[in-house]
């Protein structure tokens, strides 16, 4: 009788056993994604409305690419707690990449070079996918197309080039713009080498344009230029102040943030712009020239999931997504612009 009953136990539990042992293994199979951003609270990193309209693109994205929080495990970390701090934000960042390489997730998504490389440098075995601005300037990759190493993802400043390609799309949209301010942080008090690439663009594309360009300062050294948009806000109105007919934004991390803001400000001042993101033409802006920003979260979404999938972030190259042209009609009319057949014919998106 002992012995059936042990026999009639020991049955049991390996039935038990065989089934609980499929989830227990699908558990143990579901890798560890670690998601970053400098700037975009945890909170708002969300698999469904209600978040940042960039992760929501990504996670649907890797959704339709048979990746969710049923299959992999997220695990979210920002440095947005740093936007307060701008002079100390690089350091910040690259210190939430060297937590997120200590944790030893299985791949990581970053969308801030800082942490990339906070990552990369303090593990470089763990694969990395990032959508940042400049991959390569950044250092991240040596090239493009054959990136190497544990790096790999989504590079979207078309360089120093756009810069020019946007003075002379603003030139021939608004003829009459013949001194143009050029909004970018200051290259006189903390100049970098990638500031004066801009710089030095911005002022062929102005030369070959019949245009003088006006260097429009961010001072970080007068105005908090992380704090609320001061710094932008000041540089804009002084711009205006001296004449300016026309204004460029710069694509840099420092103009990045208060888009909307500065088309709106562009606007009351009456001064036809362009800048890099399509939020400055919703703010209020003329036109936007650069990545549209949803496409590349799939972007990075779709490299990711190539990535658990089993290849070697060394082995996909970087993808460098088209530059969008986006007009405002309606802006347009309230800044007092006739718009050029030209100029509207190049438009990827016409708002009313």
């Amino acid at each position: 009788m002992i012995e059936r009953r042990s026999l009639l136990a020991g049955l049991a539990g390996t039935a038990a056993a065989a089934a609980i042992a499929p989830t227990a293994l699908a558990q143990a199979a579901k890798k560890r994604v670690a998601i970053a951003s400098p700037t975009v609270a945890t909170e708002l990193m969300l698999e469904g409305m209600g978040g940042d309209p960039g992760w929501f693109a990504f996670f649907a994205e890797l959704k339709a690419q048979g990746f969710d929080s049923n299959t992999v495990t997220f695990e979210r970390y920002s440095g947005a707690q740093f936007n307060y701090q701008r002079r100390l934000q690089g350091t910040r960042w690259n210190g939430v990449g060297v937590a997120i390489a200590n944790a030893k997730p299985d791949v990581v998504f970053a969308t801030s070079s800082y942490i990339a490389r906070g990552v990369s440098l303090t593990a470089d075995t763990i694969p990395v996918v990032f959508m940042v601005g400049d991959a390569k300037g950044a250092g991240l990759v040596e090239e493009l197309d054959k990136p190497g190493g544990n790096l790999t993802g989504v590079s979207a400043i078309g360089g120093p080039a756009w810069e020019a390609t946007r003075m002379e799309l603003l030139r021939e949209a608004v003829p009459a713009a013949a001194k143009v301010a050029y909004l970018i942080k200051s290259q006189t008090i903390s100049p970098t080498a990638a500031g004066q690439a801009l710089l030095a663009s911005a002022r062929a594309g102005a030369q070959k344009a019949g245009a003088t360009l006006e260097p429009a300062y961010i001072d970080d050294l007068l105005d908090d230029a992380g704090l609320d948009g001061t710094a932008h806000l000041r540089a804009i109105l002084e711009a205006a102040k001296k004449g300016a007919q026309g204004l460029v934004v710069a694509e840099t991390l420092d103009t990045t943030e208060y888009a909307a803001m500065m088309g709106g400000v562009a606007l009351t001042q009456k001064l036809p712009g362009i800048a890099p993101w399509r939020d400055f033409v919703i703010g209020g802006g003329l036109m936007s020239y650069g990545p549209n920003m949803t496409e590349m979260y799939k972007s990075g979404a779709q490299i990711l999931a190539r990535v658990l999938k089993g290849e070697k972030p060394g082995n996909i190259p970087v993808v460098r997504p088209q530059a969008d042209l986006v007009i405002s009609q309606r802006n347009a009319r309230h800044l007092g612009v006739t718009l050029p057949q030209s100029i509207v014919s190049k438009a990827k998106e016409m708002l009313t």
